[in-house]
């Protein structure tokens, strides 16, 4: 299989993924308090990471080719590029779980997986053509559903209930933020997803044990706990792990879009478990999906146009 072919069906399998986290996050939330599930959730997803970075050592020591790509994946690790995991991997999670145990978790869901529209801004100010224009247009509309959900009441919430719920929302901003950077960053390093993830990871756990620590929490259940491991294996440690592969050697400008699928996918999972959500928020929601699947066809068709005079080439 061409590199090519792999990077897009390892970006398609990172997208199947996310689309459960919320779903299943909702479905721990009710189970455990956020400390625990955080807990759970990176402590499985380093000690996954570890097992498999172990294997790939042990097999590529057999065959006698690791001494060479181990010392220039040691080269590579360099403190910005553990400060790039820990942003992407640890601040998005704690962020993005911050907003679904404290807002309604379709709309939670919704802004947290709207980074791509931040990812469209930042391909604009690189790439300034017709595309890009088109791109800001659409991620700026976006964010006027942002807005929407901002400014939609929670049928019979009270004001504190309401204030919130804001702060899930910026929660929720803030952790779409950082999935940007983790994008355009990955992009830009040759480093083993490994080398990026294991550090986050790591970081997260110690700072989820510290949230248990100084917080007061429902206890995990067996149910909540299933949940959590399925979130640690799932999409955080496999979904980062093949977006990370995907987004390498610019993969970031031709296969980030498709990140946009996955807050269409993780919506209509949540509505069809019976998630509430208002008339206003769901006017929101839909804007910033739409706005979302325009840029992805724009993605898509705008390549094609120019592509078209190079296959008539003789």
């Amino acid at each position: 299989m061409d590199t090519s072919r792999a990077r897009l069906l390892a970006a398609l399998a990172a997208v199947a993924l996310w689309s459960t986290n919320a779903y299943a996050a909702d479905l721990a939330l009710s189970r455990m308090g956020l400390g625990w599930l955080l807990v759970v959730q990176f402590g499985t997803a380093a000690a996954a990471l570890l097992a498999v970075r172990a294997v790939h050592r042990r097999r590529a020591t057999a065959a006698g080719t690791a001494s060479r790509d181990a010392e220039s994946g040691a080269a590579a690790l360099r403190p910005m590029t553990a400060i790039l995991g820990v942003v992407g991997l640890t601040g998005t999670i704690f962020l993005q779980y911050l907003a679904f145990a404290t807002a309604p978790i379709v709309a939670a869901n919704v802004l947290a997986y709207g980074w791509p529209l931040l990812a469209a801004l930042g391909i604009a100010a690189t790439r300034r053509n017709r595309h890009a224009l088109l791109s800001t247009g659409l991620a700026i509309v976006g964010f006027g559903g942002v807005v929407l959900i901002f400014t939609s009441p929670a049928d019979g919430a009270d004001a504190s209930v309401a204030a919130t719920a804001s702060w899930g929302y910026l929660a929720a901003v803030g952790s779409a933020a950082c999935m940007a950077v983790y994008t355009f960053g990955a992009g830009g390093t040759v480093t083993s997803p490994f080398r990026l993830l294991i550090p986050a990871a790591l970081t997260g756990t110690v700072a989820a044990g510290a949230l248990v620590a100084f917080t007061d929490g429902p206890a995990p259940t067996s149910g909540g706990v299933l949940a959590a491991v399925y979130l640690g294996l799932g999409p955080m440690a496999a979904g980062y792990a093949l977006w990370t592969f995907a987004m390498a050697r610019g993969g970031v400008v031709r296969l980030s879009p498709l990140g946009y699928t996955t807050p269409l996918l993780s919506t209509l999972l949540l509505l069809a478990a019976g998630a509430p959500a208002t008339t206003s928020t769901l006017a929101g929601v839909g804007l910033v999906l739409a706005c979302s699947l325009g840029v992805l066809v724009t993605n898509i068709t705008f390549p094609r146009r120019r592509t078209g005079p190079r296959l008539s080439r003789r």
